[in-house]
């Protein structure tokens, strides 16, 4: 004869499926009732190639979707010739993001290599330098926009690392100093928005999609309800946005690391690409602060 321990263990096992899958659901309309960044000119600020797969594949894919109007490109500050490859790791970031759904990769994409910017685990780039090498390339894609009978509104979202770098690489961090420096002391229009990558600790950053669960519920923890209209501004960008993708998008991440970027497909990153919430998880957030 069952006992009533037996009972309750039974009714928690019958039950866990079925909370588990209310939750993902409550999760999945919280995202899809999102309101995305649309109608924007974006340029994604990376640090070195393999940065736009390893941590903003699903921002990527998702901004890059034509009924979104928006207009995505890249600049990346080094070409990740740690090892001396940095040949290799600039055409391997051009496969990348043409995978990624970047149109037109060879336009869109713009890599520096200056000596004074190189990879590096342990030094920080300077922030002034970081903004004027900005400041170029945007005056390269309104020359591109140009010639090719662009529309000339010039790009009005930033989209880089936050303050913690997801990792802490110096390299990350400051590129969020450069684009800041930037939006200071540089001519810009009033509407420029900067947006930066939510750095979550350790033991949320390898439990892939569970975390945009988690995500969602401190979110939702933390606004209190009527809250999520005020975060929008007169242009309707939301002050954060959230990103999952479904299982091709997640499919499609790792494709650009272990087709785009073999170079750096050591045993590690097979992890990384497995369990990682960024390869299917993306939160950023609106950052008004430029001090």
């Amino acid at each position: 004869m069952p006992t009533v321990r037996n009972l309750r263990g039974l009714a928690v096992f019958l039950l866990l499926p079925i909370l588990m899958a209310a939750f993902c659901y409550y999760t999945l309309s919280h995202l899809s009732a999102s309101s995305p960044i649309r109608n924007r000119n974006i340029v994604l600020l990376i640090a070195h190639p393999d940065d736009e797969a390893m941590f903003f594949s699903p921002t990527i894919q998702s901004l890059v979707t034509p009924s979104l109007k928006n207009t995505v490109r890249i600049i990346c500050f080094s070409t990740g010739n740690a090892e001396g490859i940095g040949n290799i790791r600039e055409t391997e970031l051009l496969s990348s993001a043409s995978l990624l759904g970047i149109p037109n990769v060879n336009n869109s994409v713009i890599i520096h290599d200056d000596p004074n910017i190189q990879d590096s685990m342990t030094k920080s780039w300077p922030e002034d330098l970081l903004a004027s090498l900005i400041s170029d390339s945007l005056r390269e894609f309104r020359e591109d926009d140009s010639s090719n009978g662009g529309d000339g509104k010039g790009v009005d979202t930033f989209i880089t690392f936050d303050e913690g770098g997801v990792s802490a690489h110096p390299n990350h961090i400051s590129l969020l100093k450069g684009v800041k420096y930037y939006l200071r002391h540089y001519p810009k229009k009033n509407d420029v928005l900067l947006y930066t990558l939510n750095t979550v600790p350790v033991y949320r950053k390898y439990i892939s999609v569970l975390d945009a669960f988690v995500t969602t519920l401190l979110d939702r923890m933390k606004n209190k309800p009527g809250e999520e209209e005020e975060g929008y501004s007169g242009t309707g960008a939301p002050k954060s946005a959230m990103y999952l993708s479904n299982w091709q998008g997640y499919k499609t991440a790792q494709k650009a690391m272990t087709e785009g970027h073999k170079s750096q497909m050591v045993w590690f990153r097979w992890g990384w690409i497995t369990l990682s919430r960024y390869m299917v998880f993306n939160d950023l957030v609106l950052d008004t602060d430029l001090s």
